[in-house]
């Protein structure tokens, strides 16, 4: 018998809750650009850049399980950092939820600097700083569902704030929320600059499934991808269940420091974990949630349908595995082109993935491998406590384009799938 589910979908840095769905402009605040500027409104969010089939797919995901873009009791969204909840040029948005039983004082005080008011800004959305906010909100509407399995989507930034969710619910939750089982579709999970915090880089112990989808072209400073350690429940290791064992850390942001289990990215003699699967794909960051420019990027006019087929796969997937987890959706898949097709479609395009990144094919010519994207499953913020992603996946299949430097090797403990 299918389970009472509630999905919350979040977004990644700098979307509203209908980021896709909507072209929005705004006015000129200062007359004075106006007054130089092409047009009399500036561009702040056009929908066209995104795959029409797929959309962006966080919030297209929401809007097929719910029918609408606002909360319902299927599903809701939760903004990115830095961005309000509809791009109102008004500058609000609605009150971040901080309600689950036992959380503690200085968190909410924390988010509440990030709960109502104008929440849009480039700085903010540099640091990141209210994705704690975000993460808390999310858990809290889970919790406010009265459901009895959470499945959390995100992209970005919110597909940290997934991970970060789960924990909230495990440390905050009480004995009622706190062993509600959650499934996690991540795509392109990235803390962004700064500290990594321990409730980024372990999985919560009711995480019961992680789907991790990770952007092999993107090579932008500051977007390296967190990879979550593995729990006790998936490893099924005594020495993990032990270690798991532990208590929390004192502080939200140090809930998990001494509850991290076995790193997924260094070569070690452990079985397969279960429910935790990792995927490579190409393209950008934007390319996997939903662009389907040439460059990743955001010019409505080089838009392609070749390289849609990766935001396509991904939709795919992730309305898959979400249904798996007893999702119910109110319309059938948009995309309606079998994986096999689209994977073709892939790798035969590939030069378009080939210029996303520097815009030439990987070489290594330039120093320190800049053209080899980072990863990394360990918290703190020292920038070499991070892995090169062509090393930890392993060798990709030859009839792949998957564009290596000579020095790639290794590969780490999971076994990843390339799409």
């Amino acid at each position: 018998m299918p389970k009472d589910v509630f999905t919350v979908c979040f977004c990644g840095t700098g979307c509203a809750r209908d980021e896709g769905e909507e072209t929005r402009y705004w006015n000129y605040k200062n007359p004075l650009i106006g007054m130089f500027a092409k047009n009399e409104k500036r561009l702040v969010s056009d929908k066209h850049i995104f795959d029409p089939k797929t959309g962006y797919v966080p919030v297209r995901i929401h809007r097929e399980i719910s029918g609408v873009g606002v909360d319902t009791k299927l599903s809701g969204t939760v903004r990115g950092v830095g961005e309000n909840d509809w791009f109102d040029q008004m500058d609000d948005c609605d009150p971040l939820l901080s309600n689950l039983p036992l959380t503690p004082g200085d968190l909410r005080k924390y988010a509440s600097g990030y709960s109502s008011g104008n929440q849009r800004g480039t700085l903010a959305q540099g640091t990141g700083w209210a994705d704690a906010a975000l993460a808390l909100h999310g858990a809290s509407l889970a919790a406010a569902s009265g459901a009895e399995q959470y499945n959390f989507i995100g992209h970005s930034r919110g597909g940290v704030e997934a991970i970060m969710a789960a924990w909230f619910l495990h440390a905050y939750g009480g004995d009622k929320f706190s062993e509600i089982p959650i499934n996690i579709f991540a795509i392109d999970p990235v803390p962004g600059t700064g500290t990594w915090y321990s409730i980024q880089t372990q999985l919560a112990p009711q995480v019961e499934n992680y789907v991790g989808v990770y952007a092999w072209d993107h090579l932008d400073v500051g977007f390296s991808a967190v990879i979550p350690r593995p729990n006790a429940r998936m490893t099924q290791h005594k020495a993990h269940e032990d270690i798991e064992a532990r208590g929390l850390g004192s502080t939200w942001s140090s809930l998990a420091d001494n509850r991290q289990l076995a790193d997924p990215l260094v070569r070690q003699e452990l079985p397969q974990p279960e429910g935790y699967k990792l995927y490579a794909i190409r393209g950008r960051h934007g390319t996997v949630a939903g662009i389907y420019t040439t460059d990743g990027l955001y010019e409505a006019s080089k838009v392609n349908d070749n390289v849609g087929a990766v935001p396509q796969l991904v939709y795919k997937m992730a309305r898959g595995y979400l249904t798996q987890w007893d999702t119910v959706f109110q319309t059938r898949s948009r995309v309606r082109e079998g994986v096999k097709s689209l994977r073709k479609r892939i790798h035969t395009a590939h030069s378009h993935f080939d210029t996303m990144a520097l815009g030439e094919v990987r070489t290594s010519r330039l120093p320190l491998r800049q053209s080899v994207r980072r990863v990394s499953s360990i918290h703190g913020s020292i920038n070499w406590d991070r892995y090169y992603l062509e090393d930890v996946v392993g060798t990709p299949p030859y009839n792949l384009t998957y564009p290596c430097t000579i020095e790639q090797a290794g590969g780490g403990w999971i076994d990843w799938t390339f799409l």
